[in-house]
């Protein structure tokens, strides 16, 4: 019984001990970087089970590791904005046919801001451009770019991206 009541003994002196380090570790930070560091491990070498000096060196260690304050945390941030997906009948499309090796694309129902790349069907740019104005609008091209816009197949297509929606795709049809 008296084993048992010294343990208990030791065991209450130390967690006292231990609270007292934690709060003058918190006091001064350069301390319990100190104690925290390399030199704990060496503390922690087996007490004797009759000590209560040892056994408040093994639990001070590691009631001072717990209580070392934590850094401060950043503030959340603000989750992305989920894109809309824009309505098919407000989409950007070609207003009339486009004959082969035009130089002038006619659009309609522009947004003013979007931002437009037209692609030839083997994937390769030929033009890219920011939208002025909202509503009808026509794009000029060079002659080099025409033939660019035409080569490869019956179809070319722009891109458009506008803010706060879903970037898209629209085909749009040669004629010869």
């Amino acid at each position: 019984m008296k084993k048992i009541f010294g343990y208990v003994l030791g065991l209450v002196a130390a967690l006292f001990a231990a609270g007292a380090i934690a709060t003058t570790a918190n006091a001064d930070g350069s301390d319990a970087d100190a104690a925290s560091g390399s030199s704990a491990g060496s503390e922690m070498v087996a007490p004797a089970m009759g000590s209560s000096e040892a056994g408040g060196a093994a639990v001070s260690s590691s009631a001072e590791s717990s209580s070392i304050a934590k850094p401060a945390k950043k503030p959340a941030k603000k989750p992305a904005k989920k894109e809309k997906v824009l309505a098919a009948s407000k989409k950007m499309r070609g207003r009339l046919h486009y004959r082969k090796d035009a130089r002038e694309i006619l659009f309609q129902k522009g947004k003013k801001g979007a931002e437009v790349a037209l692609f030839n069907r083997k994937g390769k740019e030929v033009k890219k451009f920011r939208v002025a104005k909202n509503g009808r609008f026509e794009i000029k091209l060079s002659k080099k770019q025409a033939k660019k816009l035409a080569e490869g197949g019956k179809y070319f297509r722009f891109d458009v991206a506008q803010k706060g929606y879903k970037a898209y795709q629209i085909r749009y049809y040669i004629y010869k």
